[in-house]
């Protein structure tokens, strides 16, 4: 699996997500991380990537880890900085 086929696999959940929360939800490519099991993508409003105006950012938006391995999306969490949910993942 590479970072295409990833992009693949998480773009429909976020535009599920959107659908569901009411508003048009963009991946946010420049923040995606690699590391060794996975990618993690972040993601927010579509107006608030394209203003900047904080009143249109999302509220507790964790990022999406998606698998090397079997390309499944994990949801992490916001309480812990996202290198804490990175090495939590890789110890499963």
């Amino acid at each position: 699996m590479n970072l295409n086929s990833a992009e693949v696999i998480v773009r429909p959940y976020i535009s599920d997500l959107g659908l569901k929360l009411g508003v048009e939800l963009l991946l946010i490519n420049d923040q995606t991380i690699e590391f060794n099991s996975g990618w993690a993508f972040f993601y927010n409003s579509l107006k608030y990537v394209e203003g900047g105006s904080i009143s249109d950012a999302l509220a507790g938006n964790a990022p999406l880890i998606v698998s090397k391995r079997d390309g499944t999306v994990h949801i992490t969490g916001t309480a812990q900085p996202i290198e804490d949910y990175i090495r939590e993942f890789e110890r499963r």
